[in-house]
């Protein structure tokens, strides 16, 4: 068994060796993927992240879920490793937290059971749903709460066939994962 850790670590190193036209696109074949998802075009409140450092980048996808009038909505973290989403459109104003993500400013707090889609963030997956989030264990204890569909995107160096890791009773599964690359193009 690997640790998390050691996982974590090989996932953000391939995450931040590619190069910027490789970057460009994936978020391009990550947006034309969930977009064409059945599931996300049904969905009218959609929950999705604002990407950091070395992850894809989330905001054409923001932008695309507002030019078709969805409801879109982004975590702010909480006290005690647990998050809520809020509201946003063209005008919200973002604040950078301690840990360094940029969280909504204001906005109307949106109950879990509101929300149909959630674009989950991660770092590493298996094609059944398995993954390895940031450590923080924040999503792990938000998704029981949702009956939302749960995506995932990754690329093919972070899937993996099987977990390579310890599964806790606390890991919570997306139900399905998309790979944005194939080695085999």
């Amino acid at each position: 068994m690997t640790t998390k850790l050691v996982i974590r670590e090989l996932a953000l190193a391939n995450l931040a060796g590619m190069t910027e036209m490789m970057q460009t696109y994936l978020m391009q074949n990550m947006v034309k993927k969930v977009t064409a998802l059945p599931t996300w075009e049904q969905a009218q409140v959609v929950a999705l992240t604002m990407s950091q450092d070395d992850e894809l980048s989330t905001e054409l996808l923001i932008q695309i879920a507002l030019l078709q009038n969805k409801t879109v909505v982004l975590p702010r973290v909480l006290p005690k490793r647990q998050m809520e989403f809020t509201t946003i459109d063209q005008d919200t104003v973002y604040a950078r937290h301690k840990f360094g993500m940029l969280e909504p400013v204001g906005g109307r707090i949106v109950s879990p059971d509101e929300i149909d889609f959630v674009l989950v963030p991660g770092l590493a997956f298996t094609p059944n749903g398995d993954r390895i989030g940031f450590g923080g264990g924040y999503y792990d204890r938000w998704l029981p709460n949702t009956t939302a569909t749960k995506v995932a995107t990754t690329i093919t160096k972070n899937l993996y066939e099987q977990p390579t890791w310890s599964i806790e009773a606390t890991d919570q599964r997306v139900d399905q994962v998309i790979v944005l690359d194939k080695e085999s193009k």
